[in-house]
């Protein structure tokens, strides 16, 4: 009987452990359902593995960020299965297809490319995050991107509020002092 690492969502995390029958294949889920899918599977024996990214979202009221977790694959995930675990998908409610080849039959996924899509996801790649924000100072180095001084760069002096800062541009054979919107300027290092 030949031997192939599964992931098992349902264990510790980034737990691997061995199973001695099965494939993975890619589930199709419900709209909307694959949350619920996922935990019947799981319920019913069935190792699944779901991928997912972070996002980070702003309240529409109190305007905080929050961190949340979206599926990596709307509506699909991964689910290691044994022969015997095909009829075990029919009376799962929230499941409606293994997807397969053009023939009809259910076609395996190589445990490499899951493991890969684990890894991405373990190391952030997929996650949609703020870029950290650091506040411009006086000093800092900046490009203009857009405008009059396009290409220019220049030497922040001053930072006005939330929206420009004053900055230190060669022009006309001289150094200018212009005020400049934090959208026209890139941060250069």
């Amino acid at each position: 009987m030949e031997s192939i690492i599964c992931y098992s969502s349902s264990s510790a995390k980034g737990a691997l452990r061995m199973v001695h029958s099965g494939e993975w294949y890619v589930i199709r889920m419900r709209a909307g359902q694959q949350q619920k899918a996922v935990q019947e599977m799981q319920e019913m024996g069935i190792d699944t593995y779901c991928p997912t990214m972070r996002r980070e979202i702003r309240h529409h009221r109190n305007k905080r960020w929050l961190m949340r977790e979206f599926p990596l694959f709307t509506g699909y995930a991964f689910a290691c299965l044994a022969p015997r675990d095909f009829a075990t998908l029919r009376d799962i409610r929230n499941v409606s297809a293994v997807l397969g080849d053009a023939s009809g039959n259910p076609a395996p996924v190589a445990w490499s490319v899951i493991e890969k899509i684990k890894d991405a996801q373990e190391r952030g790649d997929f996650d949609v995050l703020r870029p950290p924000v650091r506040r411009l100072r006086a000093g800092d180095t900046v490009q203009v991107k857009d405008g009059p001084l396009s290409g220019h760069y220049a030497a922040v002096t001053n930072v006005v509020g939330r929206r420009a800062i004053k900055a230190v541009v060669e022009m006309f054979g001289s150094l200018r002092e212009v005020e400049i919107g934090l959208e026209s300027i890139r941060r250069v290092a």
